[in-house]
């Protein structure tokens, strides 16, 4: 961020920051659960066609049903900027320092919906 104030290539561009790799959804799933100290082997990824569903209001988890590509060289180039954290690293700090720090992993939340998902395609137990 700081790099784009008082600079002219800056002026009216929008950049990418992430880490120098791509990633799949299902391997962003994973690397969440290694930030968050699990193994990425032991997450049952479940995929499902959100139109088979009516949520009413409700609207369940936002990842894209096609991917996406961001890349970082415009920034790299424009700013000089480089990716100071990998994927699972950047993923353990905002883990530890807004999730747990915030004190979300104690709130109670509401998985209803993933349980009417996993239902209507018998993955529950």
């Amino acid at each position: 961020m700081a790099s784009v104030l008082g600079n002219p290539a800056a002026l009216g561009q929008i950049y990418n920051i992430s880490g120098d790799r791509y990633v799949t959804f299902d391997g962003l799933a994973k690397a969440c659960a290694v930030a968050a100290g699990q193994r990425a082997d032991q997450v049952q990824l479940v995929h499902y066609n959100p139109k088979s569903f009516d949520f009413g209001k409700r609207k369940a988890f936002p990842l894209r049903g096609q991917h996406f590509f961001a890349d970082i060289q415009k920034a790299q180039a424009d700013l000089k900027w480089q990716p100071q954290f990998d994927l699972v690293t950047g993923l353990q700090d905002s883990f530890q320092k807004d999730y747990l720090a915030q004190g979300r992993d104690r709130i109670d939340i509401d998985f209803s919906m993933d349980d009417q998902i996993l239902q209507a395609l018998k993955i529950m137990d």
